[in-house]
């Protein structure tokens, strides 16, 4: 894989993921590279862009500097595009799908492998939704639906593998594989391998006793008599309105990841 162009993501707001942006951009500026920084981080010789800008780029790598919500972020900007992440995590952060720390020797040894062609890409699918037609943006974790009413408890149906099933409660949780670390383990949902082909279903205070159920990838529609939200990742917000069909299904594109040794379980071991 040849590396000529690369995109620098870092945490809002954290001065310490500024810093290690401006020091990663010059070892990686020093390979001859192009850099590109997503407004407002700043380093010395690469080119400011704001995230509607990143589609429209032809870059070969990102790095996203933070912990995981920069990661989740960084590869919704990149839905469309082949470019794997190369994730750093703060000290601060859990860092689920982090490859590299941000200790110094950590990442100079890292951008040594990069150049020397010494790693290898994970793939993690992805899906997405859409509402009646109109599609919404991927999630690499997870489909968050849930009530808008805070005082009445709507009835979801959903129609999976050519069943239809009814419960009422609060809302319920699609999750990929990346995703069973996350939200639905909150909820009681089961840790998957991240490598399976898989989709999780995790409810969230049903009024009838609904377990938490892992089925093989297909297409989930799910509709609420009442209005709702989905929220991608936990970043994105999306309203529903009642009985307003949310389907929900495989994305085209997986998330591309660099690793430099092959872990079993890298989430679980991550907790």
């Amino acid at each position: 894989m040849q590396i000529r162009s690369v995109l620098i993501t870092a945490r809002y707001g954290s001065s310490r993921a500024s810093e290690l942006a401006s020091s990663i951009g010059g070892m990686i500026h020093d390979k001859g590279c192009s850099i590109y920084t997503v407004n407002p981080i700043k380093v010395e010789g690469a080119r400011e862009v704001d995230e509607s800008m990143i589609k429209d780029l032809d870059i070969d790598l990102a790095v996203a500097i933070g912990g995981d919500g920069t990661v989740l972020r960084t590869v919704r900007w990149l839905s469309t595009k082949h470019v794997p992440v190369l994730a750093i995590k703060l000290p601060t952060s859990k860092g689920m799908l982090a490859e590299v720390t941000a200790e110094r020797s950590d990442i100079e040894h890292a951008i040594h492998r990069l150049f020397s062609d010494s790693f290898y890409v994970e793939r993690r699918m992805r899906i997405m939704a859409s509402v009646d037609g109109r599609e919404l943006q991927p999630a690499l974790n997870e489909m968050l639906i849930i009530r808008d009413s805070l005082t009445r408890t709507p009835t979801y149906r959903m129609r999976l593998l050519g069943t239809e099933v009814a419960y009422r409660m609060d809302g319920l949780i699609v999750s990929t594989p990346t995703g069973s670390t996350g939200h639905s383990l909150s909820f009681g949902g089961s840790i998957v391998y991240e490598g399976l082909e898989a989709m999780m279903i995790t409810p969230i205070a049903p009024i009838n006793r609904m377990p938490s159920i892992v089925i093989p990838v297909t297409d989930v529609e799910v509709r609420s008599n009442m209005d709702a939200k989905v929220v991608i990742d936990g970043q994105v917000v999306y309203d529903v309105r009642q009985d307003q069909v949310i389907s929900i299904g495989r994305y085209e594109h997986d998330a591309l990841f660099i690793r430099f040794e092959p872990r079993g379980l890298r989430q679980l071991a991550n907790i």
